[in-house]
């Protein structure tokens, strides 16, 4: 049976969400927003499932919007408040966000928006300094990653609300890694805006919300009904918000203990690994990381091949990098980091979550070694790509 470690791109489905799942379909067929005796039971089903989701980020229910995922959120985000601040023409961001940024900031720039990417220090820190020095009347929109899912870098972004409220631009974080893994609250942040994803917190794919700060401006992308306080058209997902309602409860009452146990585990595999390969680097830093997360850099192999050798023997990580045309790509975010291009396509990203227990953990602490150093005996780095 496979050890699953790759919780940051999407944890395995909560027994709390499959059996929300399960009773949607035995109790509600209609549709949300029908008068009818099932339209109304389905609407409860619904606004319970929008405060659970509003509590794992210490929200109010009627400030979260129900989107498809993280990525729409993100966009909502970012194209809504653009669209809303008509005469504001400047973004501001980070070289190390998810592609669900990064793609919609590159298009809005090829429409001739300024965007401002602020570069990491070596851990993956965003100096708030540097993104407020860039901040002016003409900024639409701070958008940042409240946790990378790469590396785990946890930024400090509650610096940057108050003075974002009196130049008059909208902040953004992206928290869908961080929530449910440590504490998150929209007012101790003062962001306007906040992405949440279902299917990282256990829920199915396919859901996520966007916080909304009362009084902020955002315009909808999705056009064609009243839906969701008309900020996104369309017939809900019912069974999707009920699952990340009962996904995001559960994480609200683990976290307490799941985020400590988590984070031993997490230590315990890293201490472990040093221990038995020499020279692996950690990609983030040692304390303001993700408990979950280790992105970890193996001398003289390529990610790639320890990526599949490990999947051979049953445990399942990931790159962190893109794939296109064939060819891996080594991760923008660790090349951002001040990483050579050698270090990064030798790093791999290590995952915990939920489900994952101290068994497990005792199991990948003697597999990868092993497999580390049969790769590296079988398929040693060439000089040139070292370079």
């Amino acid at each position: 049976m496979a050890i699953y470690l790759d919780h940051n791109a999407g944890a395995p489905l909560r027994v709390e969400a499959a059996a929300a799942i399960s009773r949607v379909i035995a109790d509600a067929g209609g549709n949300p927003s029908s008068v009818h005796l099932s339209g109304q039971r389905s609407r409860r089903m619904l606004e319970a499932a929008r405060a659970q989701v509003a509590s794992i980020a210490g929200a109010e229910a009627r400030q979260i919007v129900f989107t498809s995922g993280g990525t729409e959120s993100n966009n909502l985000a970012i194209f809504g408040a653009v669209s809303a601040a008509s005469r504001r023409r400047r973004i501001i961001s980070s070289e190390i966000e998810h592609s669900s940024i990064l793609a919609p900031l590159a298009e809005l720039e090829r429409r001739g928006f300024d965007v401002v990417r602020v570069a990491p220090d070596r851990d993956g820190r965003i100096d708030p300094a540097r993104v407020l020095a860039a901040l002016d009347g003409e900024t639409a929109l701070v958008t940042l990653g409240l946790a990378n899912s790469e590396v785990g870098t946890i930024q400090d972004l509650a610096p940057l609300a108050t003075v974002c409220g009196k130049a008059g631009a909208l902040l953004h974080a992206d928290a869908a890694q961080a929530v449910g893994r440590i504490p998150v609250d929209v007012a101790a942040l003062g962001c306007d805006l906040m992405t949440l994803s279902g299917h990282k917190l256990g829920a199915p794919a396919g859901v996520g919300a966007l916080y909304v700060r009362d009084f902020a401006r955002i315009a909808p992308i999705i056009l064609g009904g009243p839906h969701e306080s008309g900020l996104r058209a369309g017939t809900p997902n019912l069974l999707g918000a009920v699952a990340f309602g009962a996904a995001a409860e559960a994480a609200v009452l683990a976290m307490g203990t799941e985020s400590e146990r988590i984070g031993s585990l997490t230590s315990t595999l890293f201490a472990r690994i040093r221990e038995a390969i020499p020279g692996v680097g950690l990609n983030g830093p040692i304390a303001g990381r993700l408990p979950n997360t280790l992105n970890l850099t193996f001398p003289g192999v390529l990610g790639e091949s320890m990526l599949i050798a490990l999947d051979l023997e049953g445990v399942e990580v990931s790159m962190g990098s893109a794939c296109a045309a064939g060819a891996v790509e080594p991760s923008h975010v660790l090349r951002a980091m001040g990483r050579s291009v050698a270090d990064a396509r030798s790093s791999l990203r290590i995952s915990l979550g939920w489900n994952n227990t101290a068994d497990e953990i005792d199991a990948v602490a003697a597999i990868i070694p092993a497999v580390w150093r049969r790769v590296a005996d079988a398929e040693p780095m060439p000089e040139a790509s070292a370079r």
